[in-house]
């Protein structure tokens, strides 16, 4: 490493060399990191036991599935197989500052097709390389409503899904504390706290791409991309959106979509009332009903791969961080009496996040007095833990 500085003009760079050759950083600091491949994508691990086969096609599947929004050519998913987007995955974001130079969990690298990143499936940044791959010839900057509202639509944000960021965005936008059209500028939506831009962009980017299609959508995005002069100038009315009815229909149809609810007036009892396992289950047709101390581990008896399950959130989870240990199950649920967070221990993504401080209705989590003593209870789509605990399901903690 060759440390060039100016001090008179506060002036600092690293120049790395690998076998006497100018590197990137990321080759350099990658060296002896264990690498695998995948359909799409060059993986560098920092930790491997993070990291398993289901992260692997999950980020696969993720590929496949944008391609097939965007109408991606099959010549050009070919291509995108043979050339592989480069993954780096790094312990922490101290890793991502060493490679990157900026304090952060993850960003996408356009110049080199690689995303670095402390999350095991970073959707998000994979999202913004794959629409310039879809674009192909495009402008260096993006009219950031849409660049980072396309990212979160689909992707979501660090660690994750699109529906808890978006669940924010719909509430931001339904009180009126921060709506899509007051963040359409360059300007607006960066002087704006970037947890609400992200959020209401990534609600509207979604509307968009439900009303628009693959094919409109991309060629809406095109007329907001360009040089930075460019972009920095363009006005709300300088391109076409759908009406406000139209938007207000879509967040109509989200209103009627029952993910969680409660009610305390339910006498569903649980299926079984073992002692220490944190919590219980009882079936509906299309619900789970939960009935929770604090955090309950859960998932289906059959594992979706062979592989240990290290997750790196479980010590924040049950509040030992000294506690690195494996997992039994698929999903956490955690809960209290304002609040319900469900967490695919797989990947470490949060798939659901409620808080009563973010919810139209301001609701509150009831409690149910059972064997053990008291319990949130309340109930949970089957669609969020895709049917899973429907047949044979494995509860209890984690193991060392």
């Amino acid at each position: 490493m060759v440390t060039l500085a100016v001090g008179s003009v506060n002036y600092l760079q690293k120049f790395y060399f690998l076998n006497d050759n100018f590197v990137h950083p990321s080759i350099y600091f990658t060296r002896n990191w264990k690498e695998i491949e995948s359909r799409y994508f060059k993986f560098k691990l920092s930790e491997p036991k993070y990291f398993n086969d289901y992260c692997v096609k999950r980020l696969d599947d993720f590929v496949d599935s944008l391609c097939t929004l965007l109408e991606v050519e099959p010549e050009r998913k070919n291509l995108l197989a043979a050339g592989k987007i480069n993954y780096t995955f790094c312990i922490d974001e101290n890793d991502v500052e060493k490679i990157t130079g900026y304090k952060s969990k993850g960003m996408s690298v356009l110049a080199f097709d690689e995303v670095i990143t402390a999350y095991q499936t970073h959707f998000h940044e994979v999202a913004h390389i794959l629409i310039n791959f879809k674009l192909q010839n495009l402008g260096l900057y993006t009219l950031p409503f849409f660049m980072e509202g396309f990212a979160v639509a689909v992707g979501g944000r660090g660690g994750m899904a699109p529906r808890v960021v978006t669940d924010l965005g719909y509430y931001l936008q339904k009180t009126g504390f921060l709506t899509y059209d007051s963040i359409l500028t360059y300007e607006s939506f960066y002087g704006q706290d970037a947890n609400m831009t992200y959020a209401v962009s990534g609600l509207y980017n979604r509307f968009l791409l439900d009303m628009l299609g693959g094919k409109k959508y991309i060629k809406l995005y095109k007329t907001v991309n360009g040089d930075i002069n460019y972009v920095k100038q363009i006005k709300p009315n300088g391109f076409s959106l759908p009406s406000i009815e139209q938007f207000d229909k879509f967040l109509e149809i989200r209103d009627k979509e029952k993910i969680m609810y409660v009610d305390e007036k339910d006498n569903l009892k649980p299926e079984f009332n073992f002692q220490g396992v944190g919590g219980s289950i009882a079936y509906l047709e299309d619900y789970y009903k939960f009935f929770i101390f604090n955090y309950f581990f859960i998932g289906p008896s059959k594992k979706e791969i062979e592989d240990d399950i290290h997750s790196k959130i479980i010590p924040s989870i049950i509040n030992n961080p000294l506690n690195d240990c494996n997992s039994y199950a698929k999903y956490c649920v955690t809960t209290d009496s304002s609040s319900v967070k469900i967490y695919n221990l797989y990947n470490d993504e949060l798939i659901f996040n409620f808080n009563s401080s973010f919810s139209i209705f301001n609701t509150k989590i009831p409690v149910y007095t059972g064997n053990g003593g008291k319990q949130h209870t309340f109930f949970l789509s089957k669609e969020i833990f895709n049917h899973d605990l429907d047949k044979d399901i494995v509860i209890g903690g984690c193991y060392r």
